[in-house]
């Protein structure tokens, strides 16, 4: 029995290498309807459900595998996994402990304690567990990028920047460090080396496709043809990437440029001599004859901090006269505080109470910007500190952009983090005030000099100096609104 049930779990093995999941189930399927108290087998099976993205079903067969064998420590990993992807962070950290106690010598443990440890924000403890699994098995490029992301966190740059330089020497195609260390190298001006980097965005597991098409790569030439300039990425990154329009003007190719439907109308108004379409609307090859993704444009406009000086600013038009709006106050300043962006969203957002210093500034009326079902936070606040955050009704704050940027046509400043707001505001060019975090969380392209956003002229920035921390920014955001306006 025994021989025959090691011969069905090695041909499983084989099959789970070549990525035959189906093929490998068939053989475990035989393991336990011979022996249902198979560890291994239930182990393997528990693994193809997890592949196959049935956690919950993957959750009870590791389960299974781990009361057939207290001792299996592959299983307990493989149980932390499973946790940790279905956001059972704190049992993830319990069964990768199990794990490392049964094989301490498991590096992909210790790895994998590492990302819980990044999910419950403990950063130190996640240092000290890649350390450790980089000790067992040094030219594990995954273990040094890992690594390099938990330095970033802490804003430790140099630190990180050296894990992925290592991880590439090892691996130099390994994709989540190039693309990384992209980020790093546009932060930090580094242009050249950062777009070329850049184009590792394409091969990130979590990162938007490239469209399909037969058409040429545009190489940065003139010339008299057809370009078509497609949408990458949120909305946001769309309002960034196409400030570079302007520098396409001297360029004779008729340019299409395909966008999120929101922003058609918005940019069809303020590049007259562009045509804009939906980017969910498929776009023939016959339409045009070469095509670049629209954040490659910066490879030939922004390859320096002086190719910013002559930008055009502002470069969106609202679509109304903002002034028709009726606003509480004679200072009337846009207030965005959060953002939705998955994973990063949290880090980027702050909350009303935290902005309560800033709320009680007499003589400025707050407007709300927040997309979202926020009523119930501008009750709570109301309440407790007694300010009012002027509501506009009949505008849909998601669906509408147009109508936001009315709304922020017709303010005095805003103040927001980073989301849409921030970059609708800084393309209008309204005086903008910017809270950002520190570490990964803080975009690339927010960087500044002496405090002036490179990409928006028109917005100033307010710094977290300690993650998590917005007591200092929004300090000093406060110092200069009564600065501002002598309040």
């Amino acid at each position: 029995m025994s021989v025959q049930l090691n011969f069905l779990l090695s041909q499983a093995l084989q099959y789970i290498q070549t990525n035959n999941l189906d093929g490998a189930a068939l053989f475990l399927n035989q393991i336990i309807r011979k022996k249902p108290n198979h560890s291994e087998a239930l182990r393997l099976s528990a693994y193809i459900a997890a592949q196959k993205g049935n956690n919950e079903i993957a959750l009870a067969e590791i389960k299974k595998a781990i009361f057939a064998d207290n001792k299996n420590g592959l299983a307990h990993s493989n149980q932390g996994n499973i946790q940790l992807d279905l956001g059972m962070v704190s049992e993830a950290i319990t069964s990768y402990k199990m794990a490392i106690k049964l094989l301490p010598s498991y590096a992909e443990a210790y790895s994998n304690l590492g990302n819980a440890y990044q999910e419950q924000n403990e950063i130190g403890k996640a240092i000290e567990s890649y350390k450790k699994a980089i000790s067992i098995d040094p030219n594990n490029p995954e273990f040094l990028c890992n690594l390099g992301n938990a330095f970033w966190k802490m804003e430790l740059i140099n630190e990180a920047r050296e894990c992925y330089e290592r991880a590439l020497e090892i691996a130099p195609g390994h994709i989540n460090s190039l693309n990384n260390l992209a980020h790093l190298d546009l932060r930090e001006f580094n242009f050249s080396d950062g777009w070329r980097h850049y184009e590792s965005r394409w091969f990130v597991d979590d990162q938007p496709k490239a469209i399909s098409t037969l058409k040429p790569l545009w190489d940065g030439a003139p010339r008299s043809n057809r370009l078509f300039i497609w949408a990458e990425q949120g909305i946001g990154d769309q309002i960034l990437y196409l400030s570079m329009l302007a520098d396409l003007d001297r360029y004779p190719q008729a340019k299409i440029v395909s966008m999120d439907k929101k922003l058609v109308p918005i940019f069809q108004r303020s590049f007259p001599n562009i045509k804009f379409v939906d980017k969910d609307i498929s776009i023939s090859n016959e339409d045009y004859d070469e095509q670049i993704p629209m954040g490659s444009l910066g490879a030939y406009f922004r390859l320096d901090r002086k190719s910013f000086e002559n930008a055009r600013h502002p470069y969106l038009l609202a679509k109304g006269v903002g002034s028709n709006l009726t606003l509480n106050g004679e200072i009337n300043c846009g207030l965005s505080w959060k953002s939705g962006r998955a994973k990063l969203g949290v880090e980027k957002s702050a909350t009303l109470i935290e902005l309560s210093g800033v709320l009680n500034i007499r003589d400025i009326n707050f407007v709300c910007l927040q997309y979202g079902e926020v009523s119930n936070e501008i009750c709570d606040i109301n309440s407790q500190i007694g300010v009012s955050i002027q509501v506009i009704e009949g505008i849909d704050l998601y669906e509408d952009i147009d109508d936001v940027l009315m709304v922020l046509d017709a303010c005095t400043l805003v103040i927001t983090t980073s989301n849409t707001t921030a970059h609708l505001a800084g393309a209008l060019g309204k005086e903008t005030l910017l809270l950002l975090p520190c570490g990964n969380s803080r975009f690339w392209y927010w960087h500044d000099i002496h405090d002036q956003s490179l990409w928006y002229p028109s917005i100033r920035v307010f710094k977290q100096e300690q993650r998590g921390d917005w007591s200092r920014p929004i300090q000093a955001l406060k110092e200069y609104l009564e600065n501002r306006f002598g309040v």
